[in-house]
């Protein structure tokens, strides 16, 4: 860094430029809280659909163990799942049944959490240059009016019946998976 005669290498900041980056920061605040509540209200809007829908019309999905579907995850807190992503059944789920057990799924772009991701390889059906994880830590209750009938993640299926699954090996992971975060001995 060059300098000038009889200037300090340093530079002092400027009395105005402290509230700068005070402004600054508030703006930053602000924008992500928008961001935030226009989530929220997305989120709100699709639960009336859903609500709306339902007085209308009856689940008639018999899902089976090891489908993966696009479900909505609603918006929810931190780092719990929202928005859309693919899921694998847990559980068979039969067309009486509103509810479904899913498992959320991800790829292993960012690497896995070794407390709560099981690395299941890939899918063959779920377009992508990384392998699947399945996240055993957040396994929940859907109710199918979350799943997404036509995809949009991938348009493109390669299964012939418009169905994607895991293998039988790979559902076998996620089970272990989820014995060992519960501490269940599989014996």
């Amino acid at each position: 860094m060059e300098t000038k005669p009889n200037e300090p290498y340093y530079k002092f900041k400027e009395k105005g430029d402290e509230d700068e980056d005070k402004e600054r920061s508030v703006k930053k605040q602000l924008t992500l809280q928008m961001k935030g509540l226009k989530s929220q209200l997305e989120w709100l809007k699709r639960q009336i659909e859903y609500l709306t829908f339902a007085e209308t019309h009856e689940s008639q999905f018999e899902l089976k163990k090891g489908e993966i579907y696009e479900f909505d995850w609603g918006v929810n807190v931190n780092t719990e799942f929202s928005n859309r992503h693919y899921g694998v059944v847990l559980a068979d789920s039969s067309k009486n049944n509103p509810l479904v057990l899913v498992c959320p799924l991800k790829t292993n772009r960012y690497g896995a959490n070794p407390h709560s991701d099981v690395n299941i390889g890939y899918v063959t059906q779920i377009v992508s240059n990384a392998e699947t994880l399945a996240v055993v830590n957040q396994i929940r209750a859907l109710d199918k009016l979350r799943l997404y009938v036509r995809p949009i993640i991938h348009e493109t299926i390669t299964n012939p019946e418009g169905k994607m699954c895991v293998s039988e090996e790979q559902m076998k992971l996620i089970e272990k998976g989820i014995l060992r975060i519960l501490k269940i001995s599989n014996k």
